[in-house]
């Protein structure tokens, strides 16, 4: 577990760094467009490409990487052809598809948007044509990510979370009065052109790595791939249309319903990918390794592992974010042309939303259990039945909530996905249910006592900065509970690993 947790720390600060500039630059972004018309018809636009991206590079990395690992014990010259062909096909495969999007883009926002009028059309049209080429960037990224990651380098796939908020930054500081939304995708395609390159480069001047510009479509491993993800590519067309759809009922609502529930869920996303990157990049290629091996001893005890150490960190989130975040949206957004209403309503959504962060977070491990295992028919089918659930529940909440409906209706969604977990559980014998369950109870006590004791002094201060002081210090407190409390081993590892290593270097540094 100690070399997982090194491995998992270091990532998720790389991470957690690209991930807080990412949240700066959404800060910028509230401050200059605010929740309103604009926003809404450039999320509406986004919509479509980011379908299509975590369709394509969630199918490829998941199911790509287990295949990896298995012909890399097997013959590594064949390696390097199965991954110069996936490239290539990606490339073939993206670009045909943003043609048809360009082409089509004024009918397609047209069926994604139906409440839009006339003149938000042809905006949003307009935005989309200039973001389907991310398309095909987004997608060679994440393949390439992937070798990188099954060879346990993280660093070169992890600079697109530093440059893409950086470049956004300075594209919005600059241009955004000149060219409005439209800024936000120049930064986009420049970040992701520059991630391409820097990962290319890295790519040919690794001497384990080989590239070539072949198309070996029939050879057997690349057919294993596409067995595998084909049902995953139909389960996802429907299970990933979540956000469209949300997009398609929202578009009716009031100027700035989109807005709100798009600046909640980058909070909600923010913190579940500073939550699961960490775990999720340096435990997969292991459960891949350990699968290949047929070592389902150790697979099922660094699941068990992982799941526990995603509960001690989602938990106290959940719980003292969504007690109080209003203060928390108040401090991060309310300046320039996000107002006092605008806070209100997305922190309400966000508070929401974060009811599924536990669930959503060890949803990773339990997908990658799946994978690993390759098995991709079960999740894609339980998949399919929960979108449909997930859009019934949602017309039937839209008149009574609005558009919390949408928030309401992905909490339920991903506590009924917990079904996955199960069927997991018993393809692998079992993966440590008790001790799971006893490590969410126990830190989910902790996580009420310290948000409990911080509500005195939140209430006692006006001061907004003071505030949310206090909500900082309610997160240190869980964390000295659960160490001398619970005595819980994920405590104890991050006490070990970030306070204890980082007293030991600052005095090092001292004596030196």
């Amino acid at each position: 577990m100690s070399s997982l947790v090194k491995s998992t720390i270091i990532v998720t600060i790389l991470n957690g760094v690209g991930l807080c500039l990412g949240f700066l630059s959404n800060l910028v972004i509230a401050a200059k467009f605010g929740a309103g018309r604009e926003m809404d018809i450039y999320l509406a636009a986004t919509a479509l490409p980011l379908f299509v991206t975590s369709i394509l590079s969630g199918s490829l990395s998941m199911t790509f990487i287990p295949v990896f690992a298995e012909y890399r014990n097997k013959d590594i010259s064949e390696t390097w052809k199965i991954v110069s062909t996936f490239i290539n096909i990606s490339v073939i495969t993206t670009s045909i598809l943003t043609f048809i999007g360009i082409f089509f883009a004024n009918s397609i926002m047209k069926l994604l948007a139906p409440g839009f009028t006339g003149e938000k059309i042809a905006v949003s049209a307009n935005l989309l044509c200039w973001l389907m080429p991310t398309i095909i960037l987004a997608v060679i990224n994440e393949l390439m990510s992937s070798v990188y990651y099954s060879n346990n380098s993280f660093v070169i796939p992890l600079f697109n979370k530093i440059i893409n908020p950086l470049i956004t930054m300075i594209y919005v500081l600059i241009f955004s009065f000149s060219l409005s939304t439209k800024s936000l995708v120049f930064a986009s395609l420049t970040a992701m052109f520059i991630q391409t390159l820097l990962l290319g480069i890295g790519f040919v001047r690794n001497k384990e790595f080989f590239y070539s510009f072949i198309l070996k479509y029939k050879h057997p491993a690349v057919l294993k791939i596409i067995k595998l993800m084909l049902p995953l590519i139909v389960g996802m067309i429907i299970y990933r249309a979540i956000p469209l759809f949300d997009r398609f009922i929202a578009s009716s609502l009031p100027d700035g319903s989109i807005s709100y529930l798009g600046y909640s869920s980058k909070i909600y996303f923010l913190l579940t990918g500073i939550i699961t990157s960490g775990i999720s990049l340096s435990l997969f290629p292991l459960m891949s390794k350990l699968a290949a091996e047929n070592n389902i001893v150790l697979l099922k005890q660094n699941m068990s592992k992982g799941i526990r150490f995603l509960f001690f960190l989602s938990i106290p989130i959940t719980c003292i974010f969504g007690i109080y975040s209003k203060e928390i949206v108040q401090l991060l957004f309310e300046r320039g042309a996000f107002h006092n209403q605008d806070t209100t309503f997305t922190s309400i959504a966000l508070s929401i939303y974060l009811m599924a962060l536990p669930v959503a977070s060890i949803g990773t491990i339990v997908a990658q259990g799946y994978y690993v295992l390759q098995d991709t028919r079960t999740p894609a089918i339980i998949g399919v039945l929960e979108v449909f659930i997930y859009i019934g529940l949602a017309f039937l909440l839209l008149p009574l909530f609005g558009f919390l409906s949408i928030p309401l209706t992905f909490v339920c969604y991903f506590y009924i996905s917990m079904i996955n977990g199960l069927i997991v559980r018993k393809k692998l014998g079992g993966t440590g249910g008790q001790k799971i369950l006893h490590s969410f109870l126990q830190h989910t006590l902790i996580a009420v006592i310290a948000t409990i004791i911080i509500f005195y002094p939140i209430c006692l201060f006006s001061n907004l900065i003071i505030k949310n002081i206090f909500i900082a210090l309610g997160f240190i407190l869980y964390l000295i509970l659960s160490k001398y409390i619970l005595k819980s081993k994920e405590s104890l590892l991050i006490w070990e690993k970030l306070v204890v290593n980082g007293l030991r270097k600052i005095i090092a540094s001292k004596n030196t």
